[in-house]
């Protein structure tokens, strides 16, 4: 039995040179098995900043979450790399 529970938490605000910053993370857990016997999975990242000006103005700066590409490359490149040693090492032995 797996479940998947997500939530968001702020850290802030926090007054700096006339402009009131908060911080959003988004944090997902994941659950597999029974009880406290199961597997737990974390996952928390930074989604985005909310700054409120000295005027009122909002602006919400997305931050983009560039480790999930990351490490879909590296094991993409990885995979490449070890099937082509395996075709080059069948082809010297043959």
């Amino acid at each position: 039995m797996a479940s998947v529970q997500r939530h968001e938490s702020t850290f802030g605000p926090v007054a700096v040179d006339g402009r009131t910053i908060t911080l959003v993370a988004r944090t997902r857990a994941f659950h597999l098995g029974r009880g406290a016997s199961g597997a737990l999975g974390l996952r928390a990242r930074p989604t985005h900043v909310e700054v409120l000006d000295a005027d009122g103005r909002r602006k919400v700066v997305r931050i983009r979450d560039i480790e999930s590409g990351a490490i879909i490359a590296i094991a993409l490149a990885s995979a490449g790399y070890v099937l082509a040693v395996r075709a080059l090492r069948r082809r010297g032995s043959a």
